[in-house]
């Protein structure tokens, strides 16, 4: 049987469940703005009926108040997630793509910014004018510091891209230090969220809305995958607290539980050094307790760490690689047949001078210095030198290795820094080859009539001995060493130079090349001036020489273009997903005004009632009786 004063509890009942939905109402509209906060409502059931007159029903006891709950749909997150880490690793490449345009731009007018095409064009115009003006001082020395201008354009050219990598290279420190902040905090937050909510009967709404807000952090910064799963004890029934599991970069645990994994940089030494225009002290990202590669270039990695790294290692997928084809422990060589065209044309190559490290079939050697062969048959071999320090190389290669593969490097499929690095020092070397190889053609004379038949006129600054180098070996060597042979693969962008000799003294400047002709015979200088146009004589990407930028901001156009695109498309795939997100977690001002309307006329309705009781009371215990 019903108690006679069950009207006033069930009153109550409905009294507590209005106050508590207008206090999760204000402390909706007081976090409107708050960036992650989820919208809470708050859970109520209908409490047990009890049964009154046998055989006639239940009578209704109330309201029963589960709590606040805040509305979130992991669908939503993982979507979110998901597009974050595409949409992070192209905010990245778009910006470094722009700067790279900014690099190549040649610009005239009010706006004027010198490129290649300007700097080559007086450099051309210098040349046309020496021709004109035979055995004049004056000319001659315009020739010489306009190539020097050009020099010099490559010299800076050089020295931005290597100092972007530098950037880059920080900012993937910067980006390794964020993911283990955050990874910190998940942690302590999945303890504190289970020390609320162990029994079942607590939800941590804050708590766990702060815990997703970091996982929209770290989505952006790698890809992400989120696991939840009850807590269980030794009989196997739950004790209310959840396992929240992370894992980064196709699949790798970084939290679990109540520990996390953290990342490392570790700076490679300049004998560690994939390839020859790389800055010194580039990182490898590790995991601290395995010292394990995380594996940024991996086909399923994302995020703003996949786009940096792209774009700090990127080559074109044009790294060293090829096949064991000899081992000799006794000498500590390992001979590696290539492939690949450009692997067969040394100024193509890539490999570091100084020494560098070497995968062979899974195990890593460090090589002191290389040789190059191309045979008649047009097969090209590599041998590498072993280094002999046992802290680098505790052991050598196997002669089981043969047949196995080998690479310096990894193949990253992107046209990175180190692209665009290589494609200079491809164009230096080939044009410093075939201008020096007319300059110095037989018979070659300066304006004075001195013999300089095998001269240079474009040479290399040797950083290590700070003398020229004389370029011995030709470029289309078919055998190379890089210890004793002085050839164009030690030129780069970054050392291009004019040769002293000429800069210190322009009367030694090569015009021509028939010496009882005079100085008005300029042969030399026809010859130089149509090397730019001519492809039989050079061809770069099958281009003239001349076309250089164009390849080049050709190359930075498609890229900056689709690093456009693709951060448009994934920027308005996550406007999307954030409004559908937003639509069911988001605070909606004009929502919780209705709200606190409705709830308080659900209040002011059950205090009637509780009036309304008491009045039945009074009448009942004090006007009734005998």
């Amino acid at each position: 049987m019903a108690s006679t004063f069950m009207g006033l509890n069930i009153s109550y009942s409905g009294l507590v469940a209005s106050n508590a939905a207008l206090n999760t109402t204000a402390n909706n509209i007081a976090n409107v703005e708050t960036v992650g906060y989820s919208r809470q409502i708050v859970n109520q059931s209908a409490s047990a009926a009890m049964r009154a007159f046998a055989g006639h029903g239940c009578i209704g006891a109330g309201v029963d108040t589960l709590g606040a709950e805040r509305v979130r749909d992991i669908y939503y997150d993982e979507k979110y997630w998901n597009n974050n880490s595409k949409l992070g690793e192209y905010d990245k490449k778009q910006y470094y793509c722009a700067i790279i345009e900014n690099y190549l731009q040649d610009n005239r007018g009010t706006n004027e910014v010198k490129g290649f095409m300007t700097i080559f064009n007086e450099f051309h115009s210098a040349m046309d004018s020496l021709s004109n003006h035979a055995g004049e001082k004056d000319y001659a020395l315009e020739f010489i510091g306009k190539a020097g201008n050009l020099c010099e354009y490559f010299n800076i050219l050089y020295n931005n891209f290597q100092k972007m990598q530098t950037d880059v290279n920080d900012e993937i420190s910067i980006k390794v230090d964020e993911v283990n902040s955050i990874a910190q905090e998940i942690t302590l937050l999945n303890r504190q969220i289970n020390m609320i909510e162990v029994g079942g009967n607590t939800v941590a709404n804050d708590l766990r809305d702060k815990r997703d807000l970091l996982i929209d952090q770290l989505s952006a910064i790698v890809d992400v995958k989120c696991e939840e799963k009850p807590i269980t004890d030794d009989l196997g029934n739950e004790t209310g607290m959840m396992e929240y599991n992370v894992s980064i970069v196709g699949g790798q645990s970084l939290v679990n539980g109540y520990s996390y994994r953290q990342l490392e940089c570790v700076p490679r030494q300049p004998w560690q050094k994939t390839n020859q225009n790389d800055v010194d002290g580039l990182y490898d990202v590790v995991w601290t307790d395995t010292r394990q590669d995380v594996g940024l270039g991996g086909k399923t990695a994302r995020g703003e760490l996949k786009g940096l790294y792209e774009m700090r290692d990127g080559n074109n997928n044009e790294a060293f690689n090829g096949t064991v084809s000899g081992v000799n422990t006794e000498d500590r060589t390992v001979t590696i047949k290539v492939k690949d065209d450009y692997l067969k044309d040394i100024s193509k190559s890539t490999l570091p001078l100084t020494g560098g490290q070497i995968r062979v079939g899974g195990d890593y050697f460090y090589y002191d210095s290389f040789s190059y062969e191309l045979n008649e048959f047009g097969e090209a071999s590599y041998t590498f030198k072993l280094s002999e320090d046992l802290s680098k190389n505790p052991t050598t290669v196997k002669p089981s290795k043969v047949g196995q593969s080998a690479g310096v490097g990894e193949q990253v499929n992107y046209q990175g820094i180190p692209y665009y690095m290589e494609q200079m020092n491809e164009w230096v070397r080939d044009y410093a080859h075939h201008f020096n190889e007319i300059y110095g053609m037989s018979g070659a004379t300066d304006s004075a009539g001195n013999d300089r038949t095998g001269e240079i006129f474009f040479t290399g600054d040797d950083a290590a001995t700070g003398k020229q180098f004389d370029f011995s070996i030709p470029l289309n060597t078919t055998k190379y060493d890089s210890v004793s042979d002085a050839g164009y693969f030690m030129l780069t962008a970054g050392n291009f130079n004019v040769v002293k000799s000429v800069q210190n003294d322009p009367t030694t400047l090569v015009t021509h090349t028939v010496d009882s002709d005079g100085e008005s015979k300029y042969d030399i200088l026809d010859e130089l001036k149509d090397l730019s146009t001519n492809k039989d004589k050079m061809s770069f990407r099958g281009c003239d020489a001349q076309s250089f930028l164009i390849c080049l901001m050709g190359d930075s156009a498609l890229n900056a273009q689709s690093a456009n695109s693709f951060q448009e498309i994934y920027g308005n795939i996550e406007e999307s997903i954030a409004n559908s997100r937003f639509s069911i977690s988001g605070v909606d001002s004009d929502e919780e005004a209705a709200n606190m309307i409705k709830f308080q006329n659900a209040y002011n309705l059950a205090s009637k009632m509780i009036s309304v009781m008491n009045e039945c009371y009074d009448r009942l215990i004090t006007q009734t009786g005998v």
